[in-house]
């Protein structure tokens, strides 16, 4: 018997650049998206317990407030991220939180306490131009839309709605 991982990932390298860019993209989104769900758990808990006051207030809006901001961002965005569902607003949700945190916050500091918060900011930007990818809530979202919407004559390959049409084809002329 095949080992499934072995053949998963040497399938992934023989296939053409496209779909190797777009297995790339969905690495992306997962793995940032857990680690800062990771990131992001401590700061709901803390606001949870109440603990605002011992936030940061860097946008003179209260820290309270800003402690919910970020634990939003950082906790529910990331979960949107993991399973690719509204993928390019919480992507952007998320850059304006590490611009916040490189531009404003760590201003100041410079050096290693930028370096990590501006990795995280280029990661979201990226998010934010590519989208989810193909697995995702996001593309299967965008597929029942397409096939329910859309007006033109024909659909992508491998379209649900191809297949309705075939099927109702054949039922129509057997009749």
């Amino acid at each position: 018997m095949k080992n499934p991982v072995r053949t998963c990932i040497c399938a992934t390298l023989n296939a053409p650049w496209v779909y190797r860019n777009r297995m790339g993209i969905i690495f992306l989104r997962t793995c940032v998206g857990i680690l800062m769900l990771m990131h992001g758990l401590p700061k709901l808990w803390l606001l949870i317990q109440g603990g605002g006051n011992e936030w940061l207030d860097p946008l003179g809006i209260g820290s309270t407030l800003s402690l919910a901001l970020c634990a939003f961002a950082e906790t529910f965005c990331s979960l949107l991220l993991i399973i690719g569902l509204f993928t390019r607003m919480s992507a952007l949700i998320l850059l304006i939180n590490f611009w916040v945190a490189v531009f404003v916050v760590h201003a100041q500091g410079g050096g290693a306490q930028t370096e990590l918060p501006l990795l995280y900011l280029i990661c979201y930007g990226t998010l934010v131009c590519t989208g989810a990818g193909p697995l995702s809530l996001d593309s299967l979202l965008k597929r029942r839309l397409h096939c329910r919407y859309s007006e033109a004559p024909t659909c992508p390959p491998g379209c649900a709605c191809e297949a309705a049409a075939h099927s109702a084809a054949r039922t129509a002329s057997a009749k």
